[in-house]
């Protein structure tokens, strides 16, 4: 998530609270409905899919109908050696390459690749390996966790091809780009390797929407690294960190986070065309992490939490939600009580599954779970799992330490399967 959830970890851990404590009580509860269904139904399940999962974020399905999820990964031992706003609110921020993508196995995750940036912040956030997307039969990651200021100055920020023995190719520099193509209001905590958090393939245009939330900035990537900024969102800082495709290839949805104190009613979700045209499709949201379209072309929208308050600590633990739309600026809940809701997703067969807890997974505590009845075989029952090697020991993220997946400081790149699991 961006930089004002690092905030609300602080207050929280000051009331007694504990990362752990969050992850460990990211148990949905009941009250979710079938997408197919108009109206909420009571007694309707929340069925968890995939287990041991190390920061959930983004995840797509392959052609086998498997599910495929970036994973935030846990940091690790290098710090920041360029200084930043964002550095100075909420670090040191302490780099390595803990960021892994992960194909779901009877509810477990398999490594796909490995070692990409991860960074922690003082607060206990993490930011990383951040989506995924198949472009062309081609597999993408984005990754935010990246650059200088994150204590990555090898491994930058941006998006990265995913091959097939297992390494990545960096395709995309926006650690680099951004700095070179500033919007034209940075946040008080700006964060200069802070992109690609959020990502969808175009088909039709042969290009990755791309987001960067702290900034405001919706980018159009394609494979041979052509970076385009579609549109300025940064004045006002209104946190743009979830991203849809139009079903008829006129754009994408957007959603939006809304800065601290996350106030009820704030967040919306905007429809944006190729050229730049940006037009309110629903507002009246709060804190919305994720966007959907329905089979039927309706929108469903994940929040953060909700009942927020204006005081610290803001948010209110298990008060997420998955809501429908129903007109302009109203919505009906699908399901409630989730615990801060990361990333919505709707399967090819129509099911909808969500990724949980924003923050307090950097140690396999993460989750997907099925909402709205019994859960496909294919993507297993969410048992109990060992984290993929995402965490990597600390020392592989030390300086002169060897790397593991990804592009190395050489600019050569090594398959996932050696890199040194620590769990």
């Amino acid at each position: 998530m961006r930089r004002p959830l690092a905030l609300i970890v602080a207050l929280l851990l000051t009331m007694g609270f504990t990362l752990g404590a969050l992850a460990q009580d990211a148990t949905p509860s009941s009250g979710a409905t079938p997408i197919a269904g108009g109206s909420p139904a009571a007694g309707s399940a929340m069925t968890p899919v995939a287990s041991g999962l190390t920061t959930p974020r983004g995840f797509i399905w392959d052609s086998d109908g498997s599910i495929i999820v970036a994973l935030g990964g846990s940091g690790g031992s290098t710090a920041a050696t360029e200084d930043s706003p964002a550095g100075q609110i909420l670090g040191p921020f302490m780099g390595g390459t803990t960021g892994a993508v992960a194909r779901i196995e009877n509810g477990c995750p398999t490594a796909i690749a490995t070692g990409l940036p991860s960074t922690l912040d003082a607060m206990g956030e993490v930011l990383g390996a951040e989506d995924v997307a198949m472009l062309g039969g081609q597999l993408y990651v984005s990754a935010d966790g990246g650059g200088a200021a994150h204590g990555n100055p090898d491994h930058p920020s941006g998006v990265y091809k995913v091959n097939d023995d297992g390494t990545t190719t960096l395709v995309a520099d926006l650690s680099a780009w951004l700095r070179a193509n500033p919007v034209k209001a940075q946040p008080g905590d700006y964060d200069p390797d802070a992109d690609g958090y959020r990502m969808v393939a175009d088909e039709t245009a042969g290009a990755l929407w791309v987001l960067e939330p702290n900034s405001g900035g919706v980018l159009s990537v394609k494979p041979d690294g052509t970076i385009t900024r579609i549109v300025d969102l940064s004045d006002p800082h209104i946190v743009p960190d979830a991203i849809a495709l139009a079903p008829d290839g006129s754009g994408v949805y957007v959603g939006t986070l809304t800065p601290v104190p996350f106030t009820d009613g704030t967040a919306k979700v905007m429809k944006i065309t190729a050229d730049g045209t940006v037009t309110d499709v629903w507002t009246g949201l709060t804190a919305v992490t994720d966007v959907a379209v329905g089979p039927d072309g309706s929108l469903y929208a994940s929040e953060l939490s909700t009942g927020n308050t204006a005081e610290p600590p803001f948010l209110v633990m298990g008060s997420g939600k998955v809501v429908h739309q129903t007109g302009p600026d109203t919505s009906e809940d699908v399901a409630t009580g989730l615990m801060l809701p990361v990333a919505l997703r709707i399967s090819p067969d129509g099911g909808m599954f969500v990724s949980l807890p924003a923050i307090g997974a950097d140690h396999g505590d993460g989750m997907i779970v099925h909402v709205g009845g019994p859960a496909s075989t294919s993507t297993g029952s969410g048992g109990s799992c060992t984290p993929v090697a995402e965490t990597l020991s600390p020392a592989s993220a030390a300086p002169g330490a060897t790397p593991g997946a990804g592009t190395t400081a050489s600019g050569e790149s090594t398959p996932a399967s050696e890199a040194t699991p620590s769990y």
